[in-house]
């Protein structure tokens, strides 16, 4: 099962600079993709899986900063292995629910809406 087998929430494609800190550095980098659940940040030097990391961001038309603690939970340090960037998946780790709430607002209105029901015609 792939990374993408295993995503619960919808995800929305969108490029922010995001700020990131392990206990041993700080960096800036860009994300590629977001959902309530977590977020992808490109980058070529991934941190390692399970490294515990402070990020904060924020999104457009959203005007909360949103100052988090995350889990890095896969890494795709070789782009060739996926059609991913190099980059790191971080599992958001305190969220509350007013945060994840504007984030599925955001994700939602970045997805294409689903095609409309066609009703069955009457001959």
């Amino acid at each position: 099962m792939d990374e993408q087998d295993r995503r619960v929430e919808p995800r929305a494609p969108v490029a922010v600079e995001v700020h990131y800190r392990s206990a041993q550095e700080f960096l800036s980098a860009y994300t590629v993709n977001i959902s309530g659940g977590g977020i992808y940040i490109k980058t070529k030097e991934p941190l390692p899986l399970n490294r515990t990391v402070h990020i904060r961001f924020t999104l457009p038309g959203i005007a909360r900063v949103f100052d988090l603690h995350g889990l890095v939970v896969w890494t795709n340090p070789h782009p060739s292995r996926s059609s991913f960037p190099s980059g790191m998946g971080v599992k958001f780790e305190n969220l509350d629910a007013e945060g994840k709430n504007l984030i599925a607002g955001f994700v939602k209105a970045k997805l294409p809406a689903p095609p409309p029901e066609q009703k069955p015609s009457a001959e």
